[in-house]
């Protein structure tokens, strides 16, 4: 599974890996069982010495428990079938609401008006990196970035990164509620 994936779907995967052996562990059981019980039903129809036939009620009950070992391999299965499916879908959504995100953020980095090296360093102040890394990685000073950062405040009406983060973190959830209108370029 790719490295991407959040934290949920990972956890989501590992308890689907333990129901599929829980499913065939109930699989071999119930195969156990009926194997167990025809050769039990066997015996009794070709057996002419009545003290080596079973008990009636002990091949019925045997017979009941491999009904019902099979009806829950049938059930777990179902469920497991289920479980794929919401998986898929968490998955699908979680890829639809990163690219709504990534929409957004494009959006409002036009709104505002950014270059492209404001919108750059904006996007790593998202990313919660420091001025002294978004520096390093840009191979720039830190005065540099620090005016940009002034310029992004100033374009965007916030007066720190927090706020800035706080700006993404509000439209994204009214968005995603579908309060506003869609920006442009962004799938909802």
């Amino acid at each position: 599974m790719p490295e991407s994936r959040s934290g949920f779907l990972r956890a989501g995967i590992g308890l689907f890996d333990g129901r599929i052996i829980l499913t065939l562990i109930q699989l071999v059981c119930g195969t156990i069982l009926a194997i167990d019980v025809g050769s039990e039903i066997h015996a009794n129809l070709v057996s002419d010495d009545p003290d080596e036939n079973y008990g009636t009620l002990h091949l019925a009950s045997e017979v009941f428990a491999t009904v019902l070992l099979f009806a829950a391999f049938g059930l777990s299965s179902r469920y497991l079938l289920q479980h794929r499916a919401e998986l898929r879908r968490a998955e699908q959504r979680a890829m639809t609401l990163r690219s709504d995100f990534t929409g957004l953020v494009n959006h409002r980095f036009a709104e505002w008006g950014l270059s492209p090296a404001e919108s750059e360093i904006a996007l790593l102040t998202l990313k919660g990196l420091r001025i002294a890394e978004i520096s390093r990685l840009r191979g720039t000073c830190e005065g540099t970035v620090k005016a940009h950062l002034s310029s992004i405040f100033r374009k965007s009406g916030v007066s720190s990164r927090p706020e800035l983060l706080a700006t993404f973190v509000d439209d994204f959830l009214d968005f995603a509620a579908g309060e506003p209108e869609a920006p442009a370029g962004v799938s909802g």
